[in-house]
Formats: structure tokens, sequence, C-alpha cells
């Protein structure tokens, strides 16, 4: 179900405490990005470390945990020649 036309985007108060520095650390995924944010680099918690995104305009209205991966890739199982 997506959120509400009438309501605002999210903006979690972290990010804007960190409104002037050079690379915004977000834990909360579940922040919009906005057209404010274009160009700017943030760093997006996936549950074990910061992912590095850079915000470009396609991005925006989406969520930031969606360009963050919290899954690793399954390893290819080598398989033994007989």
């Amino acid at each position: 179900m997506s959120r509400s036309i009438w309501k605002p985007d999210f903006l979690h108060p972290q990010f804007t405490d960190q409104q002037g520095r050079d690379e915004i650390f977000l834990v909360n995924r579940a922040t919009c990005l906005t057209s404010e944010m274009v160009g700017q680099r943030i760093q997006v918690y996936n549950g074990v470390r910061f992912f590095p995104l850079q915000v470009n305009s396609d991005m925006v209205g989406h969520r930031a945990g969606e360009f963050a991966p919290t899954r690793k890739r399954p390893a290819s199982k080598k398989v033994k020649k007989k």
C-alpha cells in the first residue's frame, strides 16, 4: 500500500540535523528522497554497514532503503567432477 497523496514526504529529523555536511548518514531507510537532495552523497545504513549513495533526479520520490541492498548475493557452489 502506498502513502496517501495528501501526506507530505517522510523526512526523518536525523536528516534535517545533518543538512550542512558533505556526507549525510541515514539510519532510517524509510526517509523519502526529495528534489533538495539531488547531487548529495548519502550513506544509507543497511543493517551491517553504511552503503554510499549519490542521489540523482531519477531517485526522487523513492525511499532511501531501496538503493541499499540488505542481502548478499548467493555464492555459487563448486561442483566436484568425478
